[in-house]
This record gives C-alpha cells, sequence and structure tokens, in this order.
C-alpha cells in the first residue's frame, strides 16, 4: 500500500479509466478483443524492417523499390506498411526508413521475409535489419 501520482494528458484514454476505476482485467479483455480484431500479437505476427543510409535519397528508393517487389510477402498472406521514415530517423549520420510487416500467426514470416529480399541487391553501405515480433519501434 501506498500511494502513488498519475499525470497525464489524456485522462480519457482506456488505460487510465481502468486504473481508476480498479477494472484492469475489463481493460485487458478490451484490449485482447482488438488485438484479435486487428491480426496483430498475439493473434498475429508483426516484424519490422529498417533500412539506414548516409544518403536519405537512396535509403528512400531502396525502400520504395523494395516495397514496390512484395509478391513473397502477399503470396504468405502477409501486409507491407510502409516505407515511412523510422520514428528516429536519424541517428549517427545515417537516414533511418522503416517498414512493417503484418502476417497471421501461422504465416511462414521468416521465409517469406527471405524471399521477398533474396533477389534484392542493397547498395554498398546500406544496412538493412529485420526483427520478428519487435518490442519496440524505434
Amino acid at each position: 500500500p501506498g500511494v502513488a501520482l498519475l499525470q497525464t494528458h489524456q485522462p480519457e484514454h482506456a488505460v487510465i479509466r481502468a486504473i481508476l476505476s480498479g477494472r484492469d482485467e475489463a481493460f485487458w479483455d478490451a484490449e485482447a478483443a482488438a488485438r484479435q480484431a486487428a491480426g496483430m500479437p498475439p493473434f498475429g505476427r508483426l516484424a519490422g524492417i529498417i533500412l539506414s543510409h548516409p544518403d536519405p535519397q537512396l535509403v528512400a528508393d531502396f525502400a520504395r523499390h523494395l516495397a514496390a517487389n512484395a509478391a513473397p510477402l502477399h503470396q504468405a498472406g502477409a501486409e507491407l506498411w510502409g516505407p515511412a521514415p523510422a520514428p528516429i530517423a536519424r541517428i549517427r549520420g545515417r537516414y533511418r526508413m522503416r517498414m512493417l510487416i503484418r502476417a497471421p500467426r501461422q504465416a511462414p514470416v521468416q521465409a517469406a521475409i527471405a524471399d521477398w529480399l533474396a533477389p534484392h541487391r542493397p547498395p554498398t553501405n546500406l544496412r538493412l535489419a529485420v526483427d520478428i515480433d519487435p518490442q519496440s519501434f524505434l
């Protein structure tokens, strides 16, 4: 027992309402239903793709090229969202682009990503990172 202070710009948010009402189980039930309806984890799969390069135009062009050639992902039942600038768009002089892949839980996500990326040779000095079931979107 003790005292907790809570400050928010969104007092009507579902999380805040659940905390204040003491009905956290109701919040978790609603959150699980929303995630299931949207095909989001744990009811679906996500993969994050981050591309980075010192030249912002080059990384954007290659990201668009990959997005335009995403047939292996679609064949696996996956959706590709993006590309878009990453939430932190530049780190240590490298410009970053982000893509997200959403797929059904049973979809072979890793194999589909490998098939998608294999025929495309990245430009020199371009970094491409794949994060399966990411914990952070930065």
